[in-house]
């Protein structure tokens, strides 16, 4: 390829016309570059000056870009460290071009795209947008959607003739649990009304007292009533002055309803204050119907509460009488509190009694009590006190959120006391790594089913190491530690299937669905019962007898590698054809997962000695203790 030097040409052109032409006789701008070729048998082209980004970077400390260089153009072949990407290579960061603004002293990328769709920025004045024919505009603080003249009175102006405007949809439950709704707050109720949806407005001003008013005049008539009829009221439950209303609840009937929403409200007792008549919103019959009102509170005296309520356009007073409470007991023992069953884990489903003992009672009736905490709702149903001695029971269900001891404020009758109550930690409330001859395994600490709050080694075994009894192969709890001693009604006789508990084999095991241990662990095998036994040290502890409340018997096997020990309570079994209690504080029995038979092997062991793998009938109630998968 043959080069001219091409300077005492650009001097000339420059002298002649002012103007520079390259391949070009009538430049058209100050420098006009025309392609020599255009089929691409030369390269083509401009090329200016190529650095790396460090170069750039290194020019900043010689101010070699200021003013004077406004506007000059380079090519970036490298980009600068980042530890070099300050000043005026702050936005170098690709290979491209690059020209110098002096006035923000820095270099700016060619063709970067930057704008208010990929960037922070201000709008310096109106914008409108276009997208296939559709307008957005930003104008004066406000929006527009559809329209590049938002209405000045509106922040928000959504103009269309074809399509509408959708606002959040969820259900019911999720509107209720929105967490502190503001004023004004608007929704779609899916569900609402029937199912049949609805916009919902909080009409509340209070955020921790939402009023979710209806929008739906078009498909939801407003509730509206011939007559209410208080005259006819019926209350569920009894009432007692000074004693806090649970499981209270009175019946309205209403005529004539136009099967219309009518909204939730609360109407205050006058009388006998300190009470409430609450409902729920929903909708009325086509005709004839019922209102229910649930009512709470504590009543200030004795006497007769009343509530007027306006509901579907109609009011009407009902009354509910508040009885005296004469129950009089003069302590509370909350230190001698049960619970059955004894152990309350966290993140597990519970369900059970609380009885807390009390002296002094005089007879006298009482009304439903109830309170919740830490997830489980203590319930005390209506009853009467005995004279004398005798026991609050409440009923226990719910799920623990927080594992701990948590103290439970308990008032009854003018007494107070406190309940403290340990909630075991989900899982299966520890593990202990035991000797097994090629190594060491983790067995759980505790019995399954055993108050895993309890010390799993003590001195003194208690009845709360117990634990559950379960038939082979089954995942039902057939009796625990504190089911009587006598025959069990309806019990199984019909032995589990083989591989029940183990789908694998005795070397490789498969824990099952129904197999009772918790997750990550699983009833043992035989073989590894014997490599326990075999592989660790014993002692027994407590007196070996046979009595159904001989709790304290118990062998401890100890690992002498790491000084580890796994207690198993002497619980003796439930009888196969009856379920009866036998040989409790006496003997042992653990099942493993393995098959002898028609029977199934287990652990069984007395003060005398101990048996690894010897079969018993599958229909046994027998302990459970797991070893982790």
């Amino acid at each position: 390829m043959k080069k001219t030097n091409l300077l005492p040409m650009l001097l000339f052109g420059a002298l002649a016309y002012g103007q520079v032409g390259v391949n070009t006789d009538t430049p058209k701008a100050t420098l006009d570059v025309k392609a020599k070729n255009m089929d691409g048998s030369t390269a083509e082209g401009i090329l200016v000056p190529r650095l790396t980004g460090n170069t750039l970077f290194s020019a900043i400390a010689s101010n070699t870009y200021g003013m004077d260089q406004n506007g000059a153009m380079v090519y970036v072949t490298e980009t600068p460290d980042p530890s070099n990407q300050v000043n005026q290579t702050l936005h170098v960061d690709a290979v491209g071009y690059y020209y110098f603004n002096a006035d923000q002293n820095e270099w700016v990328k060619m063709g970067g795209g930057n704008n208010f769709y990929n960037a922070d920025g201000s709008l310096q004045g109106p914008r409108q947008v276009t997208m296939d024919g559709n307008n957005l505009g930003f104008t004066g603080g406000r929006m527009g959607v559809g329209t590049s003249t938002p209405d000045p009175s509106a922040i928000l102006d959504l103009t269309s003739t074809t399509d509408g405007f959708l606002p959040p949809r969820m259900t019911k439950v999720q509107m209720d649990a929105i967490f502190h709704p503001a004023h004004g707050l608007v929704i779609y109720c899916t569900d609402c009304f029937g199912n049949k949806g609805c916009i919902m407005v909080n009409d509340s001003t209070n955020p921790l007292v939402p009023e979710w008013g209806s929008l739906c005049s078009s498909n939801t008539p407003n509730g509206d009533v011939l007559a209410l009829d208080c005259s006819s009221a019926t209350t569920s439950g009894t009432l007692f002055a000074g004693s806090m209303v649970s499981g209270v609840n009175t019946t309205i009937p209403y005529s004539g309803g136009n099967g219309g929403a009518y909204n939730a409200g609360s109407f205050i007792s006058t009388g006998v204050t300190g009470l409430s008549a609450t409902i729920a919103g929903g909708s009325l019959n086509s005709g004839n119907g019922n209102l229910i009102f649930n009512i709470t509170g504590t009543p200030s005296a004795a006497g007769t509460a009343n509530f007027a309520i306006t509901i579907g356009g109609k009011s009407c007073t009902f009354s509910v009488p508040v009885n005296p409470f004469l129950g009089s007991i003069t302590a509370l023992n909350c230190g001698s509190t049960s619970f059955i069953p004894p152990t309350i884990t966290q993140g597990e489903t519970y369900s059970g009694t609380m009885s807390i003992p009390y002296t002094g009672g005089n007879g006298e009736a009482y009304g439903q009590q109830q309170f919740s905490f830490n997830g489980l709702t203590f319930t005390l149903p209506a009853g009467a006190l005995v004279n004398g001695n005798g026991n609050l029971v409440y009923t226990v269900t719910g799920t623990a959120t927080t594992a701990g001891t948590m103290s439970l404020p308990i008032s009854f009758a003018g007494q107070s006391c406190n309940v403290s109550k340990t909630i075991s930690p989900s899982g299966s409330g520890g593990s202990t790594t035991m000797c097994m001859g090629n190594g060491t395994k983790l067995w759980a600490s505790h019995n399954l089913g055993a108050d895993t709050s309890l010390d799993p080694n003590p001195s003194v075994v208690t009845q709360g190491l117990h634990g559950n009894y379960y038939q082979w192969g089954r995942a039902d709890v057939v009796a625990d530690a504190y089911t009587p001693a006598g025959n069990i009604p309806g019990w199984n006789t019909v032995n589990a299937s083989n591989g029940a508990w183990n789908s694998g084999t005795e070397s490789v095991p498969v824990k099952t669905g129904i197999d009772p241990c918790p997750s990550g662990f699983r009833v043992p095998t035989r073989a590894e019962w014997v490599a326990l036994i075999n592989n660790s040290t014993s002692n027994t502890i407590g007196t070996f007898s046979t009595s159904p409340t001989n709790f304290g018997a118990a062998r401890q096997f100890n690992c002498p590698s790491n000084g580890n020990k796994l207690t198993l309570p002497a619980s003796g079994t439930r009888f196969d054809l009856t379920g009866v209690l036998s040989s409790r504080g006496y003997s042992g029995f653990y099942w493993s997962n393995t098959e002898d038979g028609d029977n199934a092997y287990a652990l069984s062991f007395t003060s005398g000695g101990v048996g690894p793998a010897n079969g018993y009938r599958r229909t046994l109630g027998v302990s459970v203790r797991c070893i982790a998968e």
